[in-house]
């Protein structure tokens, strides 16, 4: 009796360990799934543009991890916009760090143009990847998703489209644990309950063995 007793408790204790597992494993993947975004599709001469009209293009992909929103970046940067006169087309230079003293900013909470939460930290909605850290990329930001009809003030005139080149030196969370390493802590998680559930199968064949 002591013997069933054990074997439907392990049976039991497995099956709760093996659903935790698959339960972790699949959030985990639909997570990386929102992280790692495909390219779209419609290209411009700059690269890549998303349905909300803006457009980026990989100089270098980093290789650290990705950039999420509440993320602290460092960076260089600089910001331009176009021209067009009797003489032609001209590009002005309206903001960029200078060597030696990058910009530090948070992303994805508003203290930037959308444009550029959205160019930094992607959207994979709009199947637009984030940057990691070491990454370079040229943005295309339509005015709407910059500094629109208002402008911003004598440096940047109304319903200008604007063009940036970011540099990601780093990237670090100050409001608690990044969504990187919540991943991290999933994947350790699900390890775990795996392990468990073998522990409890080689526990269950032990008493078998000696009943």
């Amino acid at each position: 009796q002591k013997v069933r007793r054990l074997i439907f408790t392990m049976s039991l204790f497995q099956s709760v360990i093996l659903s935790l597992a698959v339960f972790v494993l699949a959030h985990t993947a639909e997570a990386f799934t929102g992280i790692s975004a495909p390219l779209a599709r419609t290209t411009t001469k700059l690269g890549p543009v998303a349905r909300n009209g803006l457009g980026y293009e990989e100089v270098e992909i980093g290789t650290g991890r990705n950039v999420f929103p509440g993320d602290t970046v460092v960076c260089y940067y600089s910001g331009q916009y176009k021209t067009v006169s009797l003489m032609g087309e001209k590009k002005v230079t309206f903001d960029e760090t200078l060597p030696g003293e990058p910009a530090e900013f948070v992303v994805g909470r508003g203290t930037v143009i959308k444009g550029f939460d959205i160019g930094i930290c992607g959207d994979a909605n709009l199947d637009i990847p984030p940057m990691k850290i070491g990454g370079d990329r040229k943005l295309a930001i339509p005015a709407y998703l910059a500094y629109g009809e208002r402008g911003a003030g004598d440096s940047i005139p109304p319903d200008t489209d604007l063009e940036f080149q970011v540099s990601i030196l780093n990237a670090a969370s100050k409001e608690g644990l990044s969504q990187d390493v919540l991943l991290k802590g999933f994947g350790g998680l699900a390890a775990f309950l795996v392990f468990m559930a073998g522990f409890g199968v080689l526990l269950l064949n032990t008493v078998f063995l000696k009943h």
